[in-house]
């Protein structure tokens, strides 16, 4: 079943990055761009988004705080936040979200896992 991934990353090489590594893996999917939590928020209206992979330092709303926001507004959706920052607090914070955690440098391996959990329907975070 195709599915609309939206990458939110203040650095367009990264979106590119990204965006990249789910069409060599998920040719058939639809992939968004949103350059910060604003540009996400305007797509989230805008609908049909299955999947969310979101930077984490980012101007505005970070990635952790526009995580919220979206899990408040669709629980259903699938959401991995990237960070080079692994403290605890943040990492917890991003698993309390029911959110996957990517670290810096990404890897392909674990971006296409991710996308292929991403595929099955989200069990709510317990």
């Amino acid at each position: 079943m195709s599915k609309t991934v939206i990458v939110v990353d203040d650095s367009k090489l990264s979106r590119m990055h990204v965006r990249g590594i789910i069409l060599r893996n998920r040719p058939d999917w639809t992939v968004l761009e949103a350059a910060n939590s604003d540009e996400l928020y305007k797509n989230l209206d805008e609908g049909g988004i299955h999947i969310a992979i979101i930077d984490y330092n980012m101007p505005g709303d970070n990635g952790l705080e526009a995580a919220a926001k979206l899990r408040a507004k669709r629980p259903d959706i699938h959401i991995a936040i990237i960070t080079a920052n692994a403290q605890d607090a943040v990492v917890s914070g991003i698993r309390d979200l029911g959110a996957a955690f990517m670290p810096k440098p990404l890897d392909e391996e674990q971006v296409v896992r991710f996308l292929a959990s991403a595929a099955l329907p989200r069990r709510a975070a317990g």
